[in-house]
């Protein structure tokens, strides 16, 4: 688990003490038999299970809207036995495992912290591989150097508040070696990217800007606004839960260079009667 020994169950941001030196733990790295660099791994995602207990940050000076929430925030959620996240009375979360990081070597640098992400792969963030997808990763060095970790319980696209549900995890794992090039990292969903929400549709919010990212922010300003204004939720939590669940979509780049970014937030995570809103 990402910040294993560094947060506690139950425990505050005050109580944390983050080492970004040490704060992942990966598993690897893996070498595979003969993998020569222009190999193309294959990464079959067979089962994932997660542990007993989860954590989320508000880091200060990180996430989309560092200026908007510049306290530390913590919050852990006991997720042993369930198939969702209690994240506040009327809303809950439903599994969707991941790892946010699967990446091979990219050659250059020789050693590097594992994120940002780069061409091996490496801390992607990708919600979407879940158990039942295959993920692609070019080669870059002999026997690919392959590495996985920072696993996570749920996830929305974008991760705006700098991390997801952070939490261990046991996995299975299926590689092969292809003798052939990609450009880059590929992969192949299941079926449906988002099964476990999409089932009563979204709320969603526009932020429409000549900055790709300031329309971004745009619109998750609005979802903040619109779950403690209609769900009311603590403005540091309706953050949190748009890094939880909440997708970023870029919905329009090609008008005039204004884009139109939204954030949706399913309404599948809401159980009271209220959950439609307005």
């Amino acid at each position: 688990m990402a910040g294993d020994g560094q947060v506690t169950l139950g425990g505050s941001f005050a109580d944390a003490r983050f080492d970004f030196d040490t704060l992942y733990n990966l598993a690897g790295p893996l070498a595979v038999a003969d993998a020569a660099p222009g190999d193309t791994l294959r990464i079959e995602i067979l089962s994932l299970e997660p542990g007993d207990w989860g954590w989320c940050l508000i880091l200060p000076g990180m996430g989309l809207l560092p200026d908007d929430f510049p306290e530390g925030y913590v919050r852990t959620f006991e997720l042993a036995g369930r198939e969702t996240v209690a994240f506040a009375p009327g809303v809950e979360i439903p599994f969707s495992p991941f790892f946010g990081t699967m990446g091979n070597h990219p050659g250059e640098p020789k050693w590097a912290l594992p994120f940002p992400p780069h061409r091996g792969g490496g801390n992607m963030d990708n919600r979407h591989l879940v158990a039942g997808a295959t993920l692609w990763l070019p080669v870059h060095v002999p026997g690919a150097s392959f590495s996985v970790g920072d696993a996570h319980a749920c996830q929305g696209d974008g991760e705006v508040c700098v991390s997801a549900l952070e939490c261990p995890m046991r996995a299975s794992l299926r590689f092969t070696l292809e003798r052939r090039t990609t450009p880059g990292p590929s992969w192949r969903s299941p079926g449906a990217l988002t099964p476990s929400s999409d089932t009563q549709g979204y709320h969603a919010t526009s932020g429409i800007s000549d900055d790709l990212m300031e329309g971004a922010r745009g619109a998750v300003r609005a979802m903040i606004d619109w779950l403690a204004e209609e769900h009311g939720l603590a403005r540091p939590d309706a953050y949190m839960l748009c890094s939880l669940a909440g997708d970023l979509k870029i919905h329009e780049v090609v008008d005039a260079g204004v884009f139109n970014v939204g954030m949706t937030m399913p309404l599948a995570v809401f159980t009271n009667a209220n959950g439609n809103g307005r």
